[in-house]
């Protein structure tokens, strides 16, 4: 029996350049998974633009299925991290329109499983605050900044400073002070990378049509149009970093450059609030108790999406992590897999929590395919 699975990535998915490790560290992790299991794997990481409409993206993963050439027996799991879990959901609905030929309910019809990671089913507010032009300008920056962060981690305080002053008080700094720092982080790049990105990050601001679908409002609507498909499992992993606050800043200490990323994650926490959830329901709240150690308010998020916004389906795992932590972008100097963290927020994910979290996503896969 062969298998797939596809990885979709999300708001930061800037899988289309190459040596950006993206899905690096879980896509090795849940290869090395599947095969301790008995269930080996073809893995396809997707390729898709960060800020494109969900009917874009989301057709995007269809082409990329179509080219992996899953034969009419074949198994097809989807993960999608943040907005990817969302595509998954799109493409899985009985009679979507995704404008294409492909024939797109054969392949839905051989789908077993949808993972969601960190995804904000029920929108973020976060994307609204990119949706204006000093927005725009913060979220090339972010971008770019997240790039450099997830290959070599090393930046000088002196930068880490600055951006986390534009971001606790973007409307009083402007939006030329962040033009100035993205062409100062665009720089160390290569003169190739350099014009791979220019182009990536023109494309993001040309098309961000997925901002205003990622709303509560918009959100809504989705959640009415996008039904779940009979025969598939859905589930979803969850996500809340430590809140941060005085008590973390002095557990991190001297460190300049962790102080300054964890202001900016201060900010990112903030703005990834401010909306009202409903309570979760009852058949999530052991779960959330049990590791974030209270049922979460609607101000718990992993520095992107609010926690109350990522459960869907079946409750697969919660940690204690941030965005991008939960796809193995966390430090842990004991850890083998060199890897960088996104920014620091003290919620102490390690190796050990990276592990149990995909043991459960790929226990899930076969449950699922045991269905």
């Amino acid at each position: 029996m062969k298998r797939h699975v596809f990885l979709i990535p999300g708001f930061f998915g800037f899988a289309n350049l190459g040596d950006f490790t993206y899905w690096g560290p879980a896509e090795h992790k849940l290869r090395a998974l599947l095969n301790e299991a008995g269930m080996p794997a073809s893995i396809h990481a997707v390729k898709s633009l960060p800020t494109a409409s969900l009917r874009t993206r989301t057709r995007c993963l269809l082409e990329t299925i179509a080219r992996a050439r899953p034969t009419g027996d074949a198994i097809i799991h989807l993960v999608g991290h943040s907005t990817g879990g969302l595509d998954a959901r799109l493409l899985l609905s009985p009679a979507v329109k995704l404008d294409s030929r492909i024939d797109v309910e054969g392949i839905a019809r051989q789908v077993r499983s949808s993972t969601s990671v960190a995804t904000p089913h029920l929108g973020a507010p976060i994307a609204s605050f990119f949706t204006g032009l000093l927005g725009r300008k913060l979220l090339k920056l972010l971008s770019v900044l997240t790039m450099l962060g997830l290959r070599g981690g090393e930046l000088p305080l002196s930068l880490w400073a600055r951006v986390a002053g534009i971001f606790a008080v973007p409307a009083a700094v402007g939006g030329n002070l962040a033009e100035q720092l993205y062409l100062q982080l665009l720089a160390d790049f290569s003169p190739e990378r350099r014009e791979q990105v220019r182009a990536l990050l023109q494309e993001v601001e040309r098309d961000q049509a997925l901002l205003t679908q990622l709303t509560m409002e918009s959100m809504d609507l989705f959640n009415a149009a996008a039904g779940d498909r009979d025969g598939v499992r859905y589930g979803s992993v969850v996500t809340g970093a430590r809140q941060p606050g005085l008590s973390t800043s002095i557990e991190i200490g001297l460190d300049p450059v962790d102080q300054a990323q964890h202001a900016l994650y201060y900010s990112l926490s903030r703005l990834a609030g401010g909306y009202n959830f409903p309570p979760p329901a009852r058949q999530y709240r052991r779960a959330l108790q049990q590791a974030l150690g209270q049922i979460p308010d609607s101000s718990a998020n992993d520095g992107i999406v609010p926690t109350l916004s990522q459960l869907w389906g079946e409750c697969i795992a919660v940690a204690r992590a941030d965005h991008l932590d939960i796809i193995g972008h966390y430090q842990d100097d004991d850890d083998e897999q060199h890897n960088y963290d996104w920014l620091t927020t003290h919620s102490d994910f390690r190796s050990g929590n990276f592990q149990a979290v995909w043991q459960r996503v790929v226990a899930f896969m076969a449950a699922a395919e045991a269905t």
